[in-house]
């Protein structure tokens, strides 16, 4: 008889992999496997560092009898490579990439006042992934900084690219009020920023040379103008190099007419960064110019612009170093989505289990991000009893 799952894994977690609607005719009765089980078979397995379909069967016939008395799942035996394959490519990937962000977004703490919820917007390509031209897909993703959790996401259409996929994350966004939004200049187009605006939110974005009228306009009238505010870092150490940011934020911008097509453009906010190669001694200069609705110091507009790059080295990273992403071939943009779905749900399990189920000895060193992913990922490899407490949330 099969034992029962709610004791062991979290309601929400069952609730999700419930509602994911199965693909299969389930009347003509030549079902073998329930979608609920595979599912679960597979969040578990790449919980445990499994990459491939491979690994994934190995995984669950080697533990299978764990599996059949501990989460009553798998009853007819482990499914196969071409069963998981045909589930990948058969589940709608915009429904498990929407169930996925509702999971995620029930974890975000609550944000208002001066604590301000931080939401990076940007993309990855999944290069493992070819299309008809030869272009890797594209999924941008909504993700909440300051909770380290992924909160939406949308794949660039074929010959598209993310001037199309952000405005639709912004559109379906119930969460962006009283929130900073930051991304980089793909997104700095008129119309999402209205949207931005439109949600209640405020922005700070980069402006590059893909806005070409405000970009040359900016970059010729700032040098004539007088900063409101100035802020300079003290060197800092990093990557074998040496580098000092300066801020500047320029508030008097009512004569740089194309900046008018941006709704709510407050200041214009400029970021020297000065670099020197440690070995080498090799020096090089950088200016990134920014607009932004925000009225802050210089000091707090440096800090929420490289608190954008939380997305790269907090998910993206994950992706790429702890799951393989980029390495993980797939011949249709669904499987591709559907894998990168997965993938985020383990992220989510392993962040949430970093600020719930970390061991004492690995909660002490909390404070080093790679380190606990890492020991987190390392703890599941090696106790499928722990890897199953995660799933619990």
């Amino acid at each position: 008889m099969a034992v029962e799952k709610p004791h062991l894994l979290s309601r929400d977690l069952l609730n999700f992999i419930h509602s994911v609607p199965d693909y299969r005719r389930m009347n003509k009765g030549n079902c073998k496997h329930k979608l609920s089980d595979m599912l679960l078979l597979v969040i578990l397995a790449r919980a445990c560092g499994c990459e491939t379909r491979k690994d994934i069967v190995a995984f669950g016939t080697i533990h299978l009898s764990y599996l059949q008395d501990h989460l009553g799942i798998l009853a007819k035996g482990c499914p196969s490579e071409p069963t998981l394959c045909r589930m990948e490519g058969g589940i709608d990937d915009i429904t498990l990439a929407s169930l996925v962000s509702t999971l995620s977004r029930k974890y975000v703490s609550e944000h208002d006042g001066a604590n301000r919820r931080h939401i990076a917007i940007d993309g990855k390509f999944m290069l493992g992934t070819k299309i008809g031209d030869g272009r890797s897909p594209d999924v941008v993703t909504a993700f909440s900084v300051t909770d380290r959790l992924p909160l939406d996401t949308e794949m660039c259409e074929v010959k598209s690219n993310e001037i199309k996929a952000t405005p639709k994350i912004i559109e379906r966004a119930d969460y962006m009020n009283g929130c900073v939004i930051t991304a980089d200049a793909m997104s700095c187009q008129s119309s999402i920023i209205k949207g931005i605006v439109g949600k209640g939110a405020d922005y700070l974005i980069a402006l590059k040379a893909n806005q070409k009228a405000a970009r040359w306009s900016v970059e010729d009238t700032v040098p004539t103008l007088r900063p409101n505010d100035e802020w300079k870092s003290e060197w800092e150490l990093a990557h074998g190099r040496l580098y000092q940011r300066r801020c500047r934020v320029y508030s008097d911008i009512s004569g740089i007419k194309a900046l008018e097509k941006f709704l709510n453009v407050k200041a214009v906010v400029t970021i020297d960064t000065h670099t020197i190669e440690k070995n080498s001694g090799t020096e090089q200069n950088q200016t990134r110019y920014y607009i932004t609705s925000l009225e802050e110091g210089a000091q707090t507009l440096d800090r929420i612009s490289r608190m954008h790059w939380g997305i790269e080295n907090n998910l993206h990273w994950t992706l790429d170093a702890r799951m393989s992403q980029d390495s993980t071939k797939r011949k249709e943009t669904k499987s591709a989505r559907n894998l990168d779905s997965i993938q985020k749900l383990v992220y989510i399990i392993y962040t949430i289990a970093s600020k719930k189920h970390l061991p004492e000895a690995i909660r002490k060193r909390k404070e080093l991000l790679k380190v606990k992913f890492s020991a987190i990922a390392s703890y599941a490899k090696n106790s499928l009893a722990y890897a199953i407490s995660l799933l619990s949330l």
